[in-house]
């Protein structure tokens, strides 16, 4: 038995909340939730998913560009290759078979998952320290925002983040969360910057993907209505939550979820 697409909207608040606290497009929740549970098929799912993400996202920038958690130059960054990856992910679709997509990207995942197990743990290492008064001088090549290594990793990161919304049709938020991670922002200006890039990348994912599937506009504005409300609402509770406690359970939940989506491209 599957739901009512005039529940949608409610489906739509939930998911909207989440990517407010959490950061990202949705696109994951939204194509599996789509198929699973109000049983739409694939290629409207991917279509509707991409459309909805822009006034998700959109919704969601501006709210934390307002509450500052929204990093410009870090973000621009990322918005410059993760376009290129749509549009080059948008033809290697055509190439490269799905299973081998979903493989490809389920073992870069789990090596992106391992990679957060050990900054969280060098992270931790800090703090520790820090708190014994024995400050550790920290690596001015990764740290430094104009530094070439920065500059670097905030590009691949944005490469793979398009790539994988130009070849499996979600907005690309795993590998854009852990560049944002890796580049040292806090948790709520990886969330607020995070949703600024995926917006830029849904607008071009959007436009490259049209021709592949139908459009549901219905679909989309119920879906829509949702989310929206959910990624305005989502910063102004955001305000009230412990900025310290919201770290300590960022870290974890997000090493989780990156391990999850991993193992649901080998599905």
């Amino acid at each position: 038995m599957h739901l009512s697409i005039y529940l949608l909207p409610i489906a739509g608040l939930i998911i909207g909340l989440l990517i407010s606290f959490m950061g990202g497009g949705g696109g994951i929740f939204y194509v599996g939730m789509l198929t699973g549970l109000f049983a739409i098929p694939m290629d409207q799912a991917v279509s509707i998913s991409l459309a909805t993400i822009i006034p998700t996202t959109l919704a969601a920038s501006i709210s934390h560009y307002k509450a500052g958690n929204v990093k410009l130059k870090v973000g621009i960054l990322l918005i410059a290759s993760g376009m290129a990856g749509v549009i080059a992910g948008s033809y290697l679709v055509a190439i490269i078979p799905m299973k081998v997509l979903k493989i490809i990207f389920g073992i870069f995942l789990l090596v992106m998952g391992a990679g957060m197990v050990i900054s969280q743990r060098k992270k931790r290492t800090k703090e520790i320290l820090s708190e014994k008064g024995q400050v550790e001088e920290l690596d001015s090549n990764e740290t430094k925002p104009h530094s070439k290594l920065f500059v670097v990793k905030g590009l691949v990161f944005g490469l793979l983040g398009g790539l994988m919304s130009g070849m499996l049709g979600v907005s690309g938020t795993p590998p854009i969360l852990a560049g944002l991670y890796s580049l040292g922002l806090s948790s709520l200006e990886v969330v607020g910057t995070s949703v600024m890039v995926l917006f830029f990348i849904a607008v071009t994912g959007v436009i490259t993907h049209s021709a592949l599937g139908a459009m549901n506009w219905l679909l989309v504005l119920l879906l829509a209505s949702g989310t929206i409300t959910g990624a305005i609402l989502g910063p102004i509770f955001g305000k009230r939550i412990n900025k310290n406690a919201l770290d300590k359970f960022y870290g974890p939940f997000f090493i989780v979820f990156i391990i999850l989506m991993a193992v649901s491209m080998f599905i």
